[in-house]
């Protein structure tokens, strides 16, 4: 019975042990077709494989390109909840092994609460972020406490409400409600005098980002 349902990446380490071993490319077919049947790797690129390997190539993993880390980029930003299973579906040219590899290492996420999020800021993050406060800087100077008054207004916020807390450090939620309410019962529990300190600190916050070229700092 053959192997079922194998990797590329594993067969490629394979194909890679018995050059090692000094095995011709027929007799590497041959293995490779009795471990993983018909569905394993056809014969021109089991000989390909030989071919570079006996070359002096050492990874099993496809090449990486510009244009594939884009797309998988794009496709993270478009749904954070995608999963690998479903990503490889979307990009069956490259391997899962090597498709984790640029979600985890060449894009920096790793998954959190079933969304896939960056692990440190990115370039582009970065750039957003300074021209955010450069932006905000300019309307803080040109209306002064006015503006900084008119960052919270009732209900109405200056960010996005994309955000949607499910765990935090020293507490772990079980649902969007839960985690809700208690960030509805912790701003309750403050008087307006703490948000209002918050609020006025800002401006300083935002020439720290636009001088640390748009670093992250607690």
């Amino acid at each position: 019975m053959s192997i079922q349902s194998p990797a590329k990446c594993e067969i490629r380490g394979v194909i890679r042990y018995l050059v090692w071993k000094g095995k011709t490319p027929v007799e590497v077919y041959n293995e490779v077709k009795t471990a993983y049947g018909d569905k394993g790797m056809n014969r021109t690129s089991v000989f390909k494989w030989c071919r570079e390997f006996k070359n002096g190539r050492t990874s099993v993993h496809d090449d990486q390109s510009d244009d594939i880390v884009e797309k998988i980029e794009n496709a993270l930003r478009d749904d954070r909840r995608l999963t690998v299973d479903e990503l490889s579906a979307m990009f069956p040219q490259i391997t899962r092994c090597l498709l984790h590899a640029t979600i985890t290492e060449t894009l920096g996420y790793q998954k959190l609460s079933a969304r896939w999020v960056p692990k440190q800021l990115t370039d582009q993050h970065k750039l957003n972020r300074v021209e955010a406060g450069q932006e905000f800087l300019r309307r803080y100077k040109l209306h002064g406490d006015e503006f900084l008054r008119s960052i919270v207004t009732g209900d109405e916020t200056w960010v996005e409400k994309s955000f949607q807390p499910t765990w935090r450090a020293d507490r772990r939620f079980h649902s969007y409600e839960e985690a809700q309410k208690w960030i509805d019962s912790w701003i309750a529990s403050k008087d307006m005098s703490f948000f209002r300190r918050g609020i006025h600190v800002l401006p300083e916050r935002w020439e720290k980002v636009i001088s640390s070229d748009g670093q992250y700092f607690k």
